[in-house]
């Protein structure tokens, strides 16, 4: 039993630091090249996402 709330206390403390870091995190895991790649080619896929980001930079 003791154990246990420990881990839920650890996986609580997890969840709390990563929610008030999440824009450091998000930054971090965008600053890696084959993340941001996989990122920015799922959201092309959408339709009509790349025509609306192409009208965007006109």
């Amino acid at each position: 039993m003791k154990g246990f709330m420990i881990k839920g206390f650890l996986i609580f403390l997890a969840v709390i630091l990563g929610y008030r870091m999440r824009y450091r995190l998000l930054n971090m895991a965008l600053g890696q090249s084959f993340i941001r790649r996989f990122v920015v080619g799922s959201a092309m896929s959408f339709p009509g996402m790349r025509s609306k980001m192409m009208d965007e930079l006109i």
